[in-house]
């Protein structure tokens, strides 16, 4: 008798990178959003406090001197909650900092009540002094002074105008929201695309094209759609991964390429990465990159910057990694982490 049971196919190629790896904070890290400062530091939004879904969680900004090798204790962005999740971070041509973000509030003697979950209203908060102080508010929206979503998410991207954009979803939806008086209120929402997307990446590669990637509900894979007019249309969505492997989050670096890097839910975890020479129009499947290959189950949401000297830094968080296994295992509990390398070193 033959028995048949078809398993994860796990014999992609995948190209390691020279890398070095950074600790970049312990007991939190979810979710991390990074961008370079005006003052020539990387900044982090990101979430401490509690678990992966815990009504404790708090938003905070964490800050590199150095690139992405050192970073300072966390500066509260705001505890008021419950449960602040979820972040969008962007900074302005003026040098300010925004952080959007939700306050999950669907929680029953401490414990999440799936019955209770709703879409929640969306906040922004902002400082003008490299992060040191924020102020936080509801967000002002078509003249409206709430909006109600499911999600922000990822870096807000500040376009050649000075207009940030920055992207959420609900029900499905995804959609992005635009600002052009340093982030105080947002235009109206538009659609980006409808049909079980929700955590979308975008990205200005040139030319006025934008490039957003979106991770689907059901499968978990990515794809992407790209607009030429300023996001006024949206091409249909593509696929680019495999399923579990979200989300995603791309760059132009400066050579020209685009960098898209995710995380891979499900055995063998890890952070990967696609590079594409023609602005994500395809990507180079044959050279997948690993940046990380010890994460746990609970892991990813890579963010990424290009330094100014040409490094490329992503950060990521890991429920759990074994730093070493002899002579006895070392294991890190929930933490973020920078990895940085160079482009060089990319297929």
């Amino acid at each position: 008798m033959y028995y048949r049971r078809p398993l994860h196919n796990l014999s992609g190629i995948l190209r390691p990178l020279p890398t070095r790896r950074f600790m970049m904070m312990t007991m939190g890290g979810y979710w991390p959003v990074i961008q370079k400062l005006h003052n020539g530091r990387l900044g982090v939004v990101t979430r401490d406090s509690d678990f992966h879904v815990g009504e404790r969680g708090r938003l905070v900004f964490v800050h590199s001197p150095d690139g992405g090798e050192s970073w300072s204790h966390s500066i509260v962005i705001s505890q008021d909650g419950s449960d602040n999740r979820n972040p969008a971070f962007g900074v302005t041509d003026k040098g300010t900092l925004l952080a959007s973000f939700i306050k999950q509030v669907n929680y029953t003697d401490g414990r999440y009540d799936v019955v209770k979950a709703q879409p929640t209203p969306l906040y922004v908060s902002r400082s003008e002094d490299h992060g040191r102080t924020w102020s936080s508010e509801l967000a002002k929206v078509d003249g409206r002074g709430e909006l109600i979503v499911g999600s922000p998410f990822g870096k807000m991207i500040t376009l050649a105008d000075g207009a940030v954009m920055m992207t959420y979803y609900l029900r499905g939806v995804v959609y992005f929201i635009t600002s052009r008086d340093d982030g105080r209120t947002w235009d109206a929402p538009t659609v980006i695309a409808d049909g079980g997307y929700n955590e979308t990446a975008l990205c200005e590669v040139g030319e006025g094209r934008i490039l957003a990637v979106m991770r689907g509900d059901e499968e978990g894979a990515l794809s992407q759609t790209h607009s030429n007019d300023g996001g006024a249309t949206w091409t249909q969505p593509e696929r680019i991964t495999e399923p579990t492997e979200h989300p995603g989050d791309v760059i132009k670096l400066a050579d020209g390429r685009t960098l898209l890097t995710y995380g891979r839910r499900t055995t063998p975890f890890g952070i990967l990465g696609l590079a594409s020479r023609d602005d994500g129009r395809t990507w180079d499947t044959d050279n997948r990159l690993l940046l990380v290959a010890d994460a746990g189950n609970d892991q990813g949401y890579p963010s990424n910057i290009q330094r100014d000297d040409g490094a490329i830094v992503t950060v990521y968080y890991s429920d759990q990694h074994i730093v070493r296994r002899r002579p006895r295992p070392e294991v890190i509990g929930i933490h973020g982490a920078a990895v940085i390398y160079s482009p060089e070193d990319l297929p």
